[in-house]
């Protein structure tokens, strides 16, 4: 009977030293400039995953990825501007952030832009502007009710010249940012990270 039990304190011993490790490994990276490390760190403070929930460590590791181009990052770290989750809420550099992961082919952030721009949410109110970053975000502004509700709104406030030129624009842009795709499912993981109390 006592070997058992030394057994399982040795073994959880064991798993706490290797997450432990783990942690330490993912930190050095990230120290060392790892996006992909970043961003771990970055959930693991935002969710008390391994270590006690810091909100501004958070931010502060999602701002690092950022910097360095990641759109992951970008997003999580407009997010969280949005919501003031580690950071004052700052409706203005929500919106560069967002605009940066857009810029990537990032779709959720896409559609973080034709809203802003339909509501002058951080950008000035341009119903052309929004139609295109709808345009651009297709597939995943269709999977939405949020998506089809702008996409109505913007179609009454539109008129078709208006439509045919945020078409333009939109054909213009993804001309201009070939390589810019960014899966859906990297982008709503970086969100959901970014949001999670």
């Amino acid at each position: 009977m006592n070997t058992r039990i030394m057994l399982r304190g040795v073994g959880a011993l064991l798993i706490v030293g290797a997450a432990v490790a783990m942690l330490n490994s993912v930190w050095l990276r990230a120290q060392l400039g790892g996006a992909d490390s970043q961003l771990k760190l970055a959930y693991a403070y935002g969710t008390g995953n391994g270590v006690e929930i810091d909100q501004e460590k958070a931010a502060e590791w999602y701002r690092r990825a950022a910097e360095q181009g990641d759109p992951r990052g970008q997003i999580a770290l407009a997010a969280r501007y949005d919501v003031g989750r580690g950071v004052p809420v700052d409706v203005a550099a929500a919106t560069q952030w967002y605009e940066r992961s857009a810029s990537s082919g990032n779709a959720i952030a896409q559609f973080a832009m034709a809203k802003r721009f339909r509501e002058g949410k951080g950008a000035p109110q341009d119903n052309v502007r929004s139609a295109m970053w709808l345009i651009l975000s297709d597939r995943y502004a269709a999977s939405l009710r949020e998506g089809a509700v702008l996409l109505e709104a913007l179609r009454a406030a539109l008129s078709e010249e208006q439509l045919a030129e945020a078409r333009r624009i939109a054909n213009d842009w993804r001309i201009a940012h070939p390589g810019a795709v960014i899966s859906r499912m990297q982008s709503e993981q970086a969100q959901e990270q970014a949001e999670t109390p």
